[in-house]
């Protein structure tokens, strides 16, 4: 089955979108990582508000820009979200006073993206391949290497 020009470019743009998020999530890991060997722990609460106000001060001006009404399901989910982002910004933060980058990042990766598989999975039904169960399961394992020995 061939695929159309605007299935193609369509891809195409999907996967700039994706690498692009890549990138910026690496940037953002190193900027969480520099705080403590820069000495900046007094800034981590300024740094917090930085981080999360740009993203609120982004969203609104998408939502304004392409005129996107909000309904109080949109905000539940979105404080949701940010919450929860917020927090797991603030534990990987106080981690990484103790512990490697080479350690911590890979591991929040690993399982962030096992337990988003898993949940896909059960809650909306996606389908996993077989492949993609063993990726799961190399993600696990690896998660399981990096942990420090005993």
């Amino acid at each position: 089955m061939r695929k159309t020009a605007a299935r193609f470019a369509h891809e195409h743009v999907s996967m700039l979108l994706l690498l692009t998020a890549f990138v910026l999530t690496g940037l953002n890991s190193v900027s969480n990582r520099a705080i403590h060997p820069l000495g900046l722990d007094r800034y981590m609460a300024l740094y917090g508000l930085g981080f999360w106000g740009t993203g609120v001060v982004l969203g609104g001006i998408t939502a304004a820009v392409t005129k996107h009404g909000t309904r109080p399901i949109d905000a539940v989910i979105g404080i949701a979200m940010g919450a929860s982002g917020a927090i797991s910004m603030v534990l990987m933060l106080v981690a990484l006073k103790t512990v490697p980058g080479v350690v911590a990042f890979p591991v929040r990766s690993c399982g962030n993206t096992s337990l988003t598989a898993v949940i896909s999975f059960i809650v909306w039904r996606e389908k996993v391949t077989a492949r993609q169960w063993l990726g799961i399961i190399c993600g696990l394992a690896a998660i399981y290497l990096l942990l420090p020995s005993r």
